[in-house]
């Protein structure tokens, strides 16, 4: 086993992490009363027309009764509806709503500009990245080049 040498444990680095970067996308999307839950469902409805809860549930990594409780709550307030699958009546898919989408609309560039922010912090934000797509097992971001000025 190789000693762990870095200056606090991976867990807690990572757990801190994760709690910097939740209050600050929570500051933009607290105007609109939206969870980060709601956030990347929504996010995930505007890159993708009509998605399945399977489907949602594999781009935002909520679990079923969790994706469940933000998809009701997001037709509770017209951000998004249900509509049964056309080619599979047993399937029903989730769409963006024209609210939601709005919100969307400006919310965007308000959570990249805090994301941004967050990962402007340090010269390594496009290795950090790389880092965290490796060890949450998701494709990697391309690698920085000599072009990137790094």
């Amino acid at each position: 086993m190789t000693a762990h040498t870095s200056a606090e444990p991976l867990t807690r680095a990572l757990t801190r992490a994760l709690r910097v970067v939740t209050a600050s996308v929570e500051e933009v999307l607290r105007p609109e009363n939206l969870t980060v839950d709601q956030w990347l469902v929504l996010d995930a409805l505007a890159r993708e027309r009509g998605l399945s809860m399977a489907e949602l549930a594999i781009r935002t990594l909520a679990t079923g009764p969790t994706l469940t409780r933000v998809v009701d709550r997001l037709v509770s307030t017209a951000m998004a509806y249900r509509e049964v699958d056309a080619e599979d009546r047993r399937r029903v898919r989730v769409y963006l709503g024209p609210r939601g989408r709005a919100a969307h609309r400006r919310l965007a560039p308000k959570v990249a500009e805090a994301e941004a922010d967050l990962l402007g912090r340090t010269d390594e934000g496009r290795i950090a990245l790389r880092l965290l797509a490796v060890l949450g097992g998701a494709p990697c971001p391309p690698a920085p080049t000599a072009t990137d000025g790094h």
